[in-house]
């Protein structure tokens, strides 16, 4: 059977924010909305069970249930988003699992992210992966099959792509423009506060979408003012200008909460309020308003000081930070292999609980070793690491029943032959009572996750310069590598841009040529304006298509005159500055790619499960197993 598990992030809007529903854009030239992926996330699993039957199991609700076709799935309001993702790709007989991080109601774009990973997994099993904008669009349509009111474009783009980016609402097809700010120096001026008063996207957008439609100025006025404000951050945020951000951010929420009543809330207000006199630059609510979540930006020097100023107010601080990537996808079958844990058990508190089997053969007194078991999740919060392990050791103990640690190795239990009855000819070699051993090794559990804080560190690369991580099992070349690729894409972006900039130098160089051409046909009356003019164009259009093309701006002689010489001499400092700005560019990015840093994650106590612990019985030393 075949299982999907996909995870994206949800995001925080920045600016921009409602101008996203078609065709409200249109409107207003120029908006674009600017948003960036952060460390919560939605996750769907979705497993073939081999019937006709479909499982449902909403985790944030705590619903399950099982639904012996589509039709009755269909009947189930609670289940409308699986109905409607089910029926697109006329699929059943599936295990369906969903879960998300951000809290309810947040306004992080948590229900978006979460329909991304539940269509981009069903689209996986039903053969046809489905990826990019052809997914968010889909997903976009479904959800608002589904909600019955247009829905927005902007949260479907950070789960899919992640980063920080400018969404730009052109006519035709949106075009995401990706923007290159270290997300770890946004990270450091970013903090974002749940109020604690859930909120309903869709009631204050449809009010929005409506008077825009039917023509009120005030709505009109205010869309075109939050269009410019979302130029505005764009530009802060390209040339790392973060208190400009800042100002963008409190007039984006001066302009939005002025649309129509009930964006802002008291909760609301006192939070950004709060935060401001502590520091920050500016606030506004993230999505639609009505409650959810507050972004801030704010100097990093003033962090501490907002954060004890928001603990005034209702609500907390959340513990999420801007992160790079988009989904991913965890594919499992039949051939693959699944780590290698017994069944999860409950945590055993008592030694009469404490299970023991003996390892059959060998020679000579059983010894008493503890064979543990544990599923540690390492998780990051800037990368969005979260990446699970299964580990299994053997741990001897010594006549006077200590558990050392120092010598635990790693086993593979499915290597050992285990019963559960001892061998009649072995005897238990043991200085004190059964009874005593079995109190030591109940009590040695907590000395296990306290041995696996120690020992089970997972080591990730980052890249700030490129805001990039590593994944869990990525070497370090590999991820340099990559971040070559990415220094290699920003050198073309940059060759696009320097192109558009050493033509306006080329057509002014040609200008002056044209004006000088003028001054001379006025004093040569034999020779005629058109054919002087010609000569400059020809010679124009000759050089910029020998640069564009990576070749010597030069001609052949017998076009070139006194004037062609000079104007081509200016034309060819022209390329010599061109070349010398794009390799010092090639050279600054290829260094920055190179500039790796290392990040060990250690496991906390609470993402440590301990799933199977107990006594082993051994003849032999089982550190080779």
């Amino acid at each position: 059977m075949n299982k999907v598990t996909v995870r994206a992030p949800v995001r925080a809007d920045l600016a921009g924010g409602t101008l996203d529903l078609w065709p409200i854009y249109l409107f207003h030239p120029g908006s674009r909305t600017v948003n960036v992926a952060i460390s919560y996330y939605a996750e769907s699993e979705v497993a073939e069970t081999g019937d006709g039957a479909i499982e449902v199991h909403l985790t944030d609700q705590q619903y399950r249930q099982r639904y012996e076709s589509l039709h009755d799935l269909g009947a189930d309001p609670k289940a409308a988003l699986v109905f409607r993702a089910l029926e697109h790709f006329h699929l059943t007989g599936l295990n369906i699992t969903t879960r998300t991080d951000a809290p309810r109601g947040s306004g992080l774009g948590g229900s978006s992210a979460l329909t991304v990973t539940l269509v981009r997994a069903l689209s996986e099993i039903s053969g046809t992966p489905i990826e990019g904008d052809d997914l968010l669009f889909l997903v976009r349509d479904l959800e608002s099959r589904l909600l019955g009111v247009p829905a927005g474009i902007q949260d479907y783009y950070p789960p899919v792509y992640g980063g920080l980016s400018a969404i730009h609402l052109e006519p035709g097809v949106p075009v995401r423009h990706p923007i290159a700010l270290p997300i770890h120096e946004l990270a450091a001026h970013m903090l974002l506060h749940y109020t604690g008063v859930a909120h309903f996207s869709g009631t204050n957008n449809w009010e929005m979408y409506k008077r825009q439609i039917e023509g009120k100025k005030k709505i009109q006025k205010g869309f075109s003012r939050i269009a410019a404000t979302s130029i505005d951050m764009e530009h802060a945020l390209e040339t790392a200008d973060f208190e400009a951000a800042g100002r963008a951010l409190a007039a984006e929420w001066k302009n939005r909460k002025a649309l129509i009543d009930g964006i802002s809330t008291p909760e609301i207000d006192a939070a950004i309020d709060a935060a401001s006199s502590a520091g920050a630059w500016g606030g506004k609510v993230c999505g639609a308003g009505g409650g959810g979540c507050i972004v801030f930006l704010l100097p990093p020097e003033k962090r501490q000081d907002v954060v004890k100023a928001l603990a005034t107010v209702p609500g907390r601080v959340l513990d999420a930070a801007p992160v790079t990537h988009g989904l991913t996808v965890t594919r499992e079958n039949d051939q693959q292999a699944t780590l290698p844990l017994r069944s999860r058990v409950s945590r055993r508190r008592s030694a009469e609980l404490i299970e023991q089997l003996y390892v059959s053969g060998g020679r000579g007194d059983y010894r008493p070793h503890v064979l543990a078991e544990a599923i540690v999740t390492h998780t990051e919060s800037r990368s969005g690491t979260r990446h699970a392990i299964g580990r299994s050791y053997v741990v001897p103990m010594a006549d006077d029943g200590t558990v050392q640690w120092q010598k635990a190795t790693h086993i593979d239990p499915d290597k050992l032959e285990m019963r559960a009855v001892p061998d009649p000819e072995h005897q238990l070699k043991i200085s004190i009572s059964p009874e005593a051993l079995l109190q030591i090794a109940a009590q040695s559990e907590e000395a296990f996750k306290q041995f696996l804080e120690e020992t089970e560190r997972l080591r990730i690369f980052q890249n700030p310069e490129f805001g990039l991580f590593s994944l869990p099992d990525e070497t370090r070349e590999a991820f340099i590598q990559r971040c070559l690729d990415e220094a290699n894409r920003r050198i073309d972006e940059e060759q696009e841009r320097l192109e558009s900039t050493f033509r306006r130098r080329i057509d002014q160089v040609k200008e002056r040529s044209e004006k000088d051409q003028r001054e001379i046909d006025a004093k040569e009356e034999n020779v005629s304006n058109d054919e002087r003019s010609s000569d400059v164009n020809v010679a124009w259009g000759q050089a910029l298509y020998n640069i564009t093309s990576g070749r010597p701006a030069t001609l052949a002689e017998s076009t070139k005159s006194v004037r062609d010489l000079d104007y081509l001499e200016k034309i060819a400092q022209i390329q010599k500055a061109w070349d010398r700005e794009l390799e010092a560019k090639r050279e600054n990015f290829t260094a920055k790619a190179r500039s790796v840093e290392q990040i060990d994650i250690t496991p906390s106590r609470k993402n440590i499960e301990i799933t199977k612990y107990l006594i082993l019985w051994a003849t032999r030393s089982l550190a080779s197993a």
